[in-house]
């Protein structure tokens, strides 16, 4: 399969939806099971976009326009909402509790239950196109792995992201906590004699490590045009799994696991297939093109992209609409206080450029950001070479336990670039740093600035024990920077699924 086509396969994530989808409550056994789905590549890559439409739905929200799902999408929001990046308005009571960690009934009964239904609902889709292709595909052997190790990665992305969200101290080192339902095999719909607890931690690691492994074997070397960038290839699924190496790997300092997520990153750096600006202008002009805070109630028609890009979520694909829901960062429910804006330095394009006023009718003396502030539709950044360089540079000087000049020159790509030509500051240099902790600071500080709003900050702060103090996490004891597992799970499992350890009364 070319990944010239992927564009025009996403079209039919309308059909997708037109025909399989309903509400949460809708069994996904009646979604895949007909075999005549995966007989042929067409309605099997059909099958497998309606699983990529999932996971955007559980993310970011995706698509707006289909079946009302523009409420989902709170996962990736989460990663910055309980920290200093992230204000919720006192009158959005049902998120209020998610920043100081006190929920009620109500919070059990919609969001939290809302992000662990659409979580197992990616889980569920992608279970249902591993085993429908193992099972009916009649089609070419290596497209069929392909389509396999697509789900396998999707999956594994799901999984991953519960886990942070949901498992019981995961990024504390805590392997031997609940983690996850494991489910592997196609949802037979709900059975109330059939449930299962949850496993630990460390085996939800294990089968989220065993799914990428087993998927970068199947998946295409080939990295199509940035545009294109929306389905998973050999580095995507290279980069997500240095991404759980690192997230496991730090609170412990487990060696082996923080070489691995240094070996993957470097993979990803050395295989060429991604380019990386120098220029400040790359923020604005290509990996932010289409989220222009002046856009009116039409859809977003982006013409440039970055280079950089791995793994995104676009908002429109040709004439196709296809919206996301990341509108609620249009200051309706959440701002970007001004001690995020104040974090930068005073000559840093992203102080400016990256976190705007946005619209001057909805709070308009509140910021958000420029990520996120089009009118109704933006793409969503899952993955980009920032990323890659950053965690590299953090796994050397951890790997190392060194001042690693290879690590400064990573950050100061990063550092450098996000300032005008003529304000550029100093290059750091070994000198800069008086030991290693000074530098691992000065990198993940550099995290939260580069990828701010694209899921990672939270979640930063949890596997490094808030290194940075930040200020929201600290008012939160470190059992309850978890969420808690929905009321709704617990009850109608009559005590199966146990409530993570912080919660319990």
């Amino acid at each position: 399969m070319k990944y010239k086509n992927h564009l025009r396969t996403l079209l039919s994530t309308v059909l997708v939806f037109s025909l399989f989808s309903c509400d949460l409550d809708m069994d996904p056994e009646n979604v895949y099971v007909d075999e005549k789905v995966y007989r042929t590549q067409k309605t099997a890559e059909a099958a497998l976009t309606g699983s990529y439409v999932r996971l955007n739905v559980f993310l970011s929200g995706a698509p707006q326009d289909q079946n009302n799902y523009s409420n989902m999408g709170y996962a990736l929001m989460l990663a910055d909402l309980t920290t200093d990046n992230l204000k919720v308005r006192p009158s959005s009571t049902t998120l209020v509790a998610v920043e100081t960690s006190q929920y009620t009934a109500n919070e059990h009964g919609q969001l939290l239950y809302y992000v662990w239904q659409w979580g197992y609902n990616v889980i569920d889709y992608a279970n249902n196109v591993i085993h429908g292709v193992e099972a009916y595909g009649q089609y070419k052997d290596e497209v069929k792995r392909q389509h396999i190790a697509e789900a396998k990665f999707i999956r594994a992305y799901a999984y991953f992201y519960m886990l942070c969200l949901f498992g019981d101290q995961a990024l504390l080192g805590n392997d031997a906590g609940d983690g996850l339902v494991m489910r592997l095999e196609p949802y037979k719909g709900y059975d109330p004699n059939n449930h299962q607890p949850r496993v630990s931690n460390a085996e939800c690691w294990k089968q989220i490590i065993t799914d990428l492994q087993e998927a970068i074997v199947d998946l295409p070397q080939s990295v199509p045009s940035p545009s294109a960038r929306v389905r998973a290839n050999k580095s995507v699924a290279q980069g997500l799994l240095s991404r759980v190496y690192l997230y496991k790997g730090t609170f412990t300092n487990n060696m082996g696991e923080l070489q691995l997520a240094e070996k993957y990153a470097a993979e990803v750096l050395n295989s060429g297939a991604y380019g990386f600006s120098n220029s400040p202008n790359e923020y604005t002009d290509n990996l932010f093109p289409s989220n222009e805070f002046s856009q009116s109630t039409g859809y977003p028609n982006p013409t440039a992209y970055s280079s950089e890009l791995m793994f995104f979520e676009p908002s429109r694909i040709y004439t196709a609409n296809y919206p996301n829901g990341m509108r609620y960062y249009q200051k309706r429910l959440f701002y970007v206080p001004r001690t995020a804006v104040e974090n930068y330095a005073p000559n840093d394009v992203r102080r400016s450029q990256l976190i705007v006023t946005g619209s001057t009718s909805d709070n308009p003396n509140d910021l958000t950001t420029r990520k996120y502030c089009g009118g109704m539709y933006d793409d969503v950044i899952y993955m980009r070479l920032a990323e890659m360089k950053l965690t590299y540079a953090e796994t050397l000087v951890r790997t190392t336990n060194s001042v690693s000049r290879q690590a400064i020159d990573q950050l100061n790509d990063i550092h450098q670039r996000a300032f005008p030509d003529g304000m550029k500051p100093q290059r750091f240099t070994v000198s800069d740093f008086l030991d290693t902790q000074s530098l691992l600071k000065a990198i993940l500080l550099e995290r939260r600035h580069e990828l701010a709003y694209e899921g990672h900050y939270r979640w930063d702060l949890m596997r490094t024990n808030n290194l940075l103090k930040d200020k929201t996490l600290s008012a939160v004891t470190p059992n309850r920077w978890n969420l808690p597992v929905p009321d709704y799970e617990l009850r109608i499992t009559k005590g199966l699924i146990r409530q993570n350890a912080g919660y319990i009364k």
